[in-house]
This record gives structure tokens, C-alpha cells and sequence, in this order.
């Protein structure tokens, strides 16, 4: 009888060690997990390209359905391995302030803003702030407001560097605050990331994705903080290897 304890006891023992190792091998949720109903999917071809395509999706009835797709350009030296709502086990170069790259990962997408007032921003289903003369983003990674937008006006006045969010040209007259490195926010792993309007189709960003007005406008009338929308922004040959493991819809794989 005593044996037989004992062989339960470490039985036991055994069951609750792995069921403890599992718990924090860090395995990555599936984005049905994540409650997600609005996919964004922006691959290019490379680590190293700034040309790319956006791929707006919508879950129907349990199934993932294209709803439009544009062209956009990233930073000028390509994508970056982010901090994102899940770490990817990925080879590749790693995000950093002042890279010149955009975060390649799995985000939440914030708040919108715009040149526009709030009354006449009423269409847009995401939190809206306007981008009035002194809106920052805070790029200054020993500031305590670093990678957040502040009223330059009425802030603690602790940064050396920041942007303005309202600009002489078009840039942000409308876009979308990309959740990265915003949850623990780690000093120097690069700020202010948004999605807004492009220059052209061959010249890139600073670190953030940019596309025509055009495509701009419908990513916000299309956008809605209740479906729970993420961006995912990645390599084509990466979202590849991601695909089964979160469970991602299928788009073209060939470079375009």
C-alpha cells in the first residue's frame, strides 16, 4: 500500500511538471484565440524590401475572407522583427530606434488620427484623435513619454527628440497608430509607428507602412476597434511558415 503511494505521489509529480513546463514554454495563441475578426496582412518580399502588399481580411462564419487588397511601401531599409502580441521565432534583423526599418510581427492597431476634426471624423470606428499643431509622438527613448502621442504644449517636458503629427504635406492627414513596443514599452526598440499616406509607390518611410490616400480612407471606413482588428507584417517567406501555426488565410505567395 505504501509502495503504491508513493508510485501515485510521483505519478502526480511528473503529471504537474509538465503541465507546468507547457504553461510557460511561451507556445504562440492562434489569432482565433486572440479574438480576432479583422485581419491585416502587409508581406514584401524581403528583409530588405520596402515595396509590399496589404491584405484586409474579415472572419465569416468561422472562415477568413478577403476583402480588398493595395499596394503600400514599409521603411526605406525594409522590416525588423518587432515587439508585437506575440514574439516570433524568426530569423532576421531586430527592430531598433532610428533602423529606418518597420516592425515585422503580429500587432494590435490603435488609435486613429487625422488632420480632420472629431466631429467630422464621426465615420471612423476606432478611438480618433486629431492631429491639431502640437500632437507629438515622442521618439526619444530616455523620455518618459516615449512612443506616445502628447499635447507639446502641456507634456513633461523630458524628451530631446519628438515628431509633429501634423505636417505641411498629407502624411497624416489620415492614420492609425500601430501597437508596437506599446504594451511594456522597451526603451530604443523604436517608436511612433504608423500606418498613414505614402509619398509615392517606390519611396519609403521612416519605419512605418504607408499606401495612397485612396487605400488609406477604406482601411478606416473598413476598420472597426470592436472585430478586434491586428496587423500581422512580415516576409512572404516567413508568413509562409506562419500560416498553419496561427492559422492564416491564404494569399499569393509569389513575389508581384
Amino acid at each position: 500500500m505504501k509502495h503504491l503511494l508513493v508510485r501515485r505521489l510521483a505519478l502526480a509529480f511528473v503529471m504537474l511538471f509538465t503541465i507546468v513546463n507547457y504553461a510557460h514554454a511561451g507556445k504562440p495563441p492562434k489569432l482565433k484565440h486572440l479574438k480576432c475578426r479583422q485581419l491585416l496582412v502587409v508581406v514584401n518580399n524581403d528583409w530588405d524590401s520596402l515595396e509590399g502588399n496589404l491584405y484586409a481580411f474579415k472572419k465569416v462564419r468561422g472562415k477568413w475572407r478577403l476583402q480588398f487588397k493595395n499596394a503600400i511601401v514599409l521603411g526605406s531599409k525594409g522590416l525588423a522583427i518587432g515587439d508585437g502580441l506575440v514574439h516570433l521565432k524568426v530569423d532576421g534583423p531586430v527592430k531598433h530606434e532610428g533602423d529606418k526599418r518597420s516592425p515585422a510581427g503580429i500587432f494590435g492597431i490603435g488609435t486613429a488620427f487625422g488632420y480632420a476634426e472629431k466631429k467630422d471624423a464621426g465615420w471612423i470606428k476606432n478611438p480618433y484623435v486629431q492631429a491639431f499643431d502640437t500632437l507629438i509622438c515622442v521618439d526619444d527613448a530616455n523620455s518618459s513619454a516615449y512612443n506616445k502621442l502628447v499635447n507639446k504644449d502641456t507634456a513633461r517636458r523630458d524628451y530631446n527628440s519628438f515628431e509633429y503629427m501634423h505636417l505641411k504635406k498629407d502624411y497624416y492627414k489620415w492614420g492609425l497608430f500601430i501597437n508596437h513596443n506599446s504594451d511594456k514599452v522597451v526603451p530604443g526598440d523604436g517608436s511612433c509607428i504608423f500606418m498613414h499616406i505614402w509619398e509615392n509607390d517606390h519611396t519609403g518611410t521612416d519605419g512605418c507602412t504607408a499606401m495612397a490616400e485612396s487605400n488609406m480612407l477604406r482601411v478606416l471606413h473598413w476598420i472597426d476597434a470592436n472585430e478586434r482588428p491586428i496587423l500581422l507584417q512580415v516576409p512572404r517567406s516567413v508568413y509562409k511558415k506562419l500560416k498553419r501555426q496561427f492559422a492564416l488565410p491564404v494569399i499569393e505567395l509569389n513575389a508581384e
